[in-house]
């Protein structure tokens, strides 16, 4: 492990720990991989100046055999060996990173699982992995792929090869596209060092003289077939017949990337992934294009569908392109109506679902003298949520939206069904300070907080001019209440970044308002991230880590992780959890079995957020159990003194 990511810079802002590494790279772009190891390490991937680095962190450590090799050493005192790690990047093109690993350098694993300390209560990168293509990763793409709490997951049909291995889609700086696969588990120091790591890398459209780097790329799977008429009303909110659920249909996976070389293109790839039951599946070596469409305008970013196959809407692609339009484009729907069935069989797929335009504004400066210079509001990024039912896009100047993708009507086609900002009021649009200011932020614990920074706090330095807005959007499915899908979404603006546990109870209340807006800075549900410092770096994106099996059935309240990536800067920010047993007073007094209750008033007691009713029954617990144990039972007498 490089000795600047073993130890963090640690500190505390209320109930998150803040790690803040350096690296010894620039960093592009970093994402967390939705599946952990099958010993339960996090997988983080970032795009650096020549390739890809991998982390593995967390779960069960590899052995010191496995961790490092032994190398001989001449110094003055003769030929000596070490054992040290081996840590340098492979090549792909000069190392047999394709062939598989040997049985002697497969990794081994600690007997026990890594233990923390009280002092450092956060897991150590277990192992690194750095793969040199020559030229900077600029766009990364991951699959989407449900949390086990949702129930997309219980009805999606996932590939083996995606279920066992890591699966990504890189755009490299050189014009080049590739599709890679690697083993889930961490490699052993001895693999690296002899290059065979059992990658498969699949070359797209190697044949292209197109020297157009590509402006995005997203990632999903499909069937290897077109979608037959009688599967194409298949939906994931819908029961499924038995015929739809086999789980031997043979599937692909399925890469779109858009370039603007002569003509802004928008390229679709279809992998098909031969069966192999040892390592999930095997990709060919290269892939030439199977569908292309050529845009408008140039793209700003792709987003296939978060519904998985073999939902109809799994192939779905939101576009947004640099004048404010947001298209939806599926390469395998037929063109025409989509409730006719009437259509021609053999008509070439592809077809414009919708299109959907952010609101007129005029530029910084201008006056409303002149009409002719209003422009559309900038896309900055977008995300599906809700099911794919719904985008969240986010929005020049910190402003941010839903569109209602299923119940929009012709009328309110571009109008958003919630909306708010984030950032500094002093640059929010008109509109949004006029709406605001018309009715009072409700009186949460995140508005008293706002308010008294404002008022004692010192004033935050205005962000740097930049030629083009900076922002995104995570959002990460989850489980709500009563079975339904929720939504965890991050947007980070600038140098500010806000997080929304649940965005199924934020559009509720904003439904029971009135039709009030208060998808505000001081309005419920919108929380602020503390503390964010990448010392003067640039940020350069923020991703969530997935929940751990303790957290899946708490829905909202589960405690979600970030990663946050500057420039040459990792930040990982983890929710303080209680240590293994619990040493707090009121998880010791409310222990046992069968208070189920418990869980979920300690939850809230953590993130302060528990009322009244919730420490009456915290304490009733502490009067009624000792040390986790209810006492013996005693007979009571109700009566009367004399």
């Amino acid at each position: 492990m490089s000795a600047k990511l073993q130890k963090p810079r640690v500190s505390r802002h209320g109930k998150q720990m803040h790690l803040n590494y350096e690296c010894p790279h620039r960093l592009n772009i970093t994402k967390v991989y939705p599946l952990q190891s099958p010993r339960g390490a996090d997988i983080i991937i970032s795009g650096y100046d020549d390739g890809l680095h991998i982390l593995w962190r967390g779960g069960r450590p590899l052995s010191t055999a496995s961790r490092t090799v032994t190398e001989r050493v001449n110094d003055l005192s003769g030929t000596r060996t070490q054992h040290t790690e081996w840590n340098h990047p492979i090549s792909i093109h000069k190392s047999p990173v394709t062939e598989d690993i040997p049985d002697k350098d497969k990794p081994r694993y600690e007997a026990e699982d890594e233990e923390l300390d009280e002092d450092e209560p956060y897991p150590s990168f277990a192992q690194e992995l750095k793969l040199s293509f020559g030229s900077p990763v600029l766009h990364l793409a991951l699959p989407n792929i449900p949390q086990p709490s949702t129930t997309l997951q219980s009805r999606a049909q996932l590939p083996l090869l995606v279920k066992q291995r890591i699966v990504l889609a890189v755009a490299c700086a050189d014009a080049s596209l590739r599709l890679i696969t690697l083993p889930l588990t961490p490699p052993s120091a001895s693999a690296k060092r002899n290059g065979r790591l059992g990658a498969q890398i699949c070359d797209l459209s190697p044949s292209s003289s197109s020297s157009a780097m590509a402006r995005d790329v997203a990632l999903t799977w499909t069937n290897s077939s077109s979608l037959p008429a009688a599967e194409d009303q298949m939906d994931l909110d819908k029961p499924q017949q038995e015929a739809s659920s086999a789980n031997h249909e043979k599937l692909d996976l399925l890469v779109a990337s858009s370039t603007s070389a002569h003509l802004e293109t928008l390229t679709f790839y279809r992998i098909p992934i031969a069966f192999n039951d040892l390592t999930g599946g095997k990709i060919p070596n290269s892939v030439n294009p199977f569908h292309a469409v050529p845009l408008s305008s140039s793209s700003q970013c792709l987003r296939f569908s978060t519904a998985q196959y073999p939902s109809r809407q799994h192939s779905r692609l939101l576009i947004a392109d640099v004048k404010g339009t947001l298209k939806i484009y599926d390469p395998f729907a037929t063109k025409g109506r989509p409730s006719s069935r009437g259509t021609d069989a053999s008509a070439e797929p592809g077809a414009w679902i919708s299109a959907f335009n952010t609101a007129f504004q005029m530029p910084k400066g201008a006056t409303s003298n002149y009409p002719g210079l209003a422009q559309r509001r900038k896309i900055v990024d977008v995300a599906w949520v809700s099911g794919a039912k719904a985008a969240l896009v986010l929005l020049d100047r910190g402003e941010w939206g839903v569109w209602d993708i299923e119940a929009v009507t012709q009328k309110k086609m571009n109008t958003f069904a919630i909306q708010g900002f984030i950032g500094s009021t002093d640059a929010a649009p008109s509109d949004l300070k006029n709406r605001s200011a018309q009715g009072l932020a409700p009186s949460t614990p995140n508005t008293r907080q706002q308010r008294q920074e404002s008022l004692f706090g010192a004033p935050k330095p205005a962000a740097p001019a930049t030629t083009s807005p900076r922002g995104g959007v995570c959002a990460v499915a989850t489980a709500g209440s009563h079975g339904s899908l929720d939504d965890s979404v991050v947007l980070w603006y600038g140098s500010e970044a806000y997080h929304i546990s649940s965005l199924a109870s934020l559009w509720q209340r904003s439904l029971n308002s009135s039709g009030k807006d208060i998808g505000s800075l001081y309005g419920p549900g919108l929380s602020h991230v503390e503390g964010l410092d990448l010392s003067g770096e640039i940020l350069n994106g923020i991703t969530q880590f997935p929940t751990r099996s303790t957290a899946l059935n708490l829905g909202a309240l589960s405690q979600r992780d970030f990663a946050v990536t500057g420039e040459y800067r990792l930040v990982i920010i983890q929710s303080m959890r209680p240590q293994t047993p619990a040493k707090s007073l009121f998880t010791q007094a409310t222990a046992g079995a069968g208070n189920g209750s418990s869980i979920f008033d300690q939850q809230l007691l953590d993130r302060g957020e528990l009322d009244l009713g919730g420490m009456d029954r915290l304490l009733d617990g502490m009067g009624t159990r000792t040390n986790g144990f209810a006492p013996a039972v005693t007979k009571k007498r109700v009566g009367f003194a004399g």
